[in-house]
């Protein structure tokens, strides 16, 4: 049976349409939440989050990003819908045999779009992000 070892979380905001941030360029990777989990030897990390965004011109592309100590493990891209929609994103990935220690987790959003500057986006809320450790 497994044990919870540590539980993390990061909010920037809960409800829709409570924050705008703009959604930039790949080089600009926006980190939107952090924490930091502690696992033990061939434990997981369970890591969800939710993010809330809006096209303001074109059709964007963006890429959602979940980093464990500043490396790439899982990404999912979305693609806008029309103006000023507002589009739920839900992710969830199971962070496997991951090396005993202290980690700290992110979730990153990058515009991904071949034309930025016609094609733009925000994280309109909500914009949560969460980790449970399990050993």
């Amino acid at each position: 049976m497994a044990t919870i070892i540590d539980i993390g979380s990061s909010t920037a905001s809960t409800g829709s349409q409570t924050i705008s941030i703009p959604i930039l360029t790949p080089a600009q990777n926006l980190i939107l939440a952090e924490f930091g989990l502690a696992t033990v030897t061939g434990g997981s990390v369970q890591l969800n989050a939710n993010v809330g965004f809006q096209t303001t011109l074109g059709v964007p592309s963006v890429v959602f990003t979940l980093y464990r100590d500043g490396q790439p493990i899982y990404n999912v891209g979305s693609s806008g819908l029309s103006v000023l929609a507002i589009q739920p994103i839900s992710l969830s990935f199971l962070d496997r045999n991951v090396p005993p220690g202290y980690h700290a987790y992110s979730l990153g959003v990058a515009n991904n779009s071949l034309n930025v500057l016609l094609n733009t986006a925000s994280v309109t809320g909500p914009a949560t992000f969460s980790g449970i450790s399990i050993g």
